[in-house]
């Protein structure tokens, strides 16, 4: 199983402060081709595990899940580091976040999507699944006709405002937030859908980049 892990010597890290008790939750990013990239995430800084499978590899990501959740953390490193070139595509892709939770006075897998609480391999890898069936409907839906695409080219407008000031941010909330809550569209099997919602989310950061630095 180690073998299917992307973390190797070449782009391993050294942590800076102690992880050895950090609990292991799933960060599991959904392309619209349908790839998987499966993350063991430890915290914002350090992952204990990459792959790349697709959503019908059922038994590999079972047989990942089962690894990575016993597995005590040894070797970490980044998304960015590991993923190098291919890290700017992944990170936009579709993301699935499962994590421990306290269930009945007992430790479970809680994933979003049904949702439902879990221990068992064969649940994770049903629920990537799942996930990418119901977030792929709700982008047919949303994108029934070509009101929503519109909407998206008003958005990216407001976005990218010339030489906003920074508090500009703040007024533009509402629209991120509507965005954050369509993610799905990034599933859209047109580019150029995928490539419009993309930008919208490159205006935010930008704007929200420009606030920060004018409040320090």
């Amino acid at each position: 199983m180690k073998t299917h892990n992307m973390i190797t010597q070449q782009n391993v890290v050294q942590p800076n402060y102690d992880i050895s008790e950090r609990e292991i939750s799933f960060d599991v990013y959904i392309s619209a081709d349908q790839q998987v990239c499966i993350l063991g995430t430890v915290d914002n800084n350090y992952i204990s595990w990459c792959s790349i499978t697709t959503i019908d590899d059922i038994e590999e990501n079972a047989a990942i899940f089962n690894f990575v959740s016993i597995q005590p953390i040894s070797t970490v490193s980044s998304m960015y580091k590991v993923l190098g070139a291919n890290y700017k595509e992944v990170s936009e892709w579709h993301r699935l976040h499962i994590e421990k939770r306290q269930y009945n006075n007992q430790n479970y897998y809680y994933s979003p999507a049904t949702p439902i609480y879990f221990k068992d391999s064969k649940s994770f890898a049903h629920e990537i699944k799942r996930f990418y069936t119901q977030e792929k409907l709700k982008c047919d839906y949303r994108l029934l006709d070509n009101t929503y695409i519109v909407l998206l080219e008003k958005y990216k407008h407001l976005l990218h405002k010339d030489h906003p000031d920074p508090q500009y941010y703040i007024e533009m909330k509402p629209v991120i937030h509507i965005l954050e809550d369509e993610s799905y569209i990034k599933l859209c099997t047109d580019s150029e859908v995928r490539k419009l919602y993309a930008d919208c989310m490159d205006g935010a950061r930008i704007l929200y980049n420009r606030y920060m630095n004018d409040a320090h």
